[in-house]
């Protein structure tokens, strides 16, 4: 038995982590410049760049709970915002996509909660496992994880990871919030959907296959909406939409958002929902930070709350 022992060995292999892909979505054709009467416009500072002011990722390891089981044995304690984000990876849930999971202040005491669940962008793209961690780069997850995130919001934010590459298709979309509503203690009336550049676009495609099937609003930045009101026409109107873009995006340019929300916004109130559309001028693709960190003053969360499903 001693000479077996002594004959073992253990091979140790460390293996690298590719590099990010960069965040261009490879905009769309501009449509056009018409201005829009309703549109509000930021006076913020002029976007600097498409990195994130956010610290980059320091490795594949989490600072959450590892993968434990969805939690459900009782109310969740308050504490620091980022010791309730943890992550999901692909394989330890029955969805379809790793992803990351924040409970708010107790949850579970049987309450339903609203939910968000949020869709990055291309660059944050990843295998749902060891690369599950780029999705802390940008948008809500990110100012979760640095406990910029209010305790009296009170969402249960889901943020999956798109595997491959590109954007989500409308199937994945649907199939992640089918997952989430079966799954989690939400309101079913309060189901949100945003994304980001990619996301967005995955979001866009979404609903034009599935309109308010499930959602009651979507808060959309820097995306694409393709055919949607060709498709729909007003009612597209059935979802509440908050629709954000910089006037300097040329990685996915304004024009295609731009002339849907402003036929959208001139679709008689009722029978469609709320309809909004914020310009930033001088502001390139990342429209999205000072849009979730409510730095541009305009309060998506609030709004997102005032909307709900029948």
């Amino acid at each position: 038995m001693r000479s077996l022992l002594l004959a073992m060995t253990v091979i140790l292999c460390g293996c690298g982590r590719a590099p990010e892909p960069n965040e261009d979505d490879g905009g769309s054709t501009d449509a056009g410049d018409a201005a829009d009467a309703s549109t509000s416009f930021d006076a913020g500072a002029a976007d600097a760049g498409e990195s994130d002011a956010g610290p980059p990722d320091a490795g594949e390891s989490d600072a959450g709970a590892p993968d434990a089981g969805i939690a459900d044995a009782g109310p969740v304690d308050a504490g620091p915002a980022s010791a309730r984000q943890v992550q999901r990876r692909l394989g330890s849930t029955d969805a379809g996509n790793g992803y990351y999971e924040y409970l708010p202040p107790r949850y579970g005491d049987g309450v339903a909660r609203p939910l968000i669940i949020f869709w990055h962008g291309v660059g944050e793209d990843g295998n749902g496992g060891t690369e599950l961690s780029r999705v802390l780069l940008h948008g809500p997850p990110k100012l979760i994880a640095g406990d910029a995130w209010p305790d009296d919001r009170p969402f249960v934010v889901l943020s999956p990871q798109h595997a491959g590459t590109g954007c989500p298709s409308a199937d994945e979309v649907h199939a992640f919030i089918t997952f989430a509503a079966s799954t989690y203690a939400v309101d079913p009336h309060r189901l949100y959907l945003t994304g980001l550049s990619c996301g967005a676009i995955g979001s866009w495609r979404y609903l034009t296959q599935h309109l308010d099937a499930q959602v009651a609003a979507a808060a959309l930045i820097a995306g694409d909406p393709g055919n949607a009101w060709f498709i729909h026409g007003c009612e597209l109107g059935r979802v509440a939409l908050w629709d954000f873009h910089g006037t300097d995006d040329f990685d996915v340019l304004i024009g295609p958002d731009r002339d849907t929300m402003t036929l959208l916004i001139a679709c008689p109130m009722p029978p469609r929902k709320d309809a909004r559309f914020t310009e930033y001028p001088g502001v390139g693709h990342d429209s999205w930070t000072r849009t979730y960190d409510l730095s541009a003053g305009h309060d998506l969360y609030t709004w997102l709350l005032a909307q709900t499903k029948p």
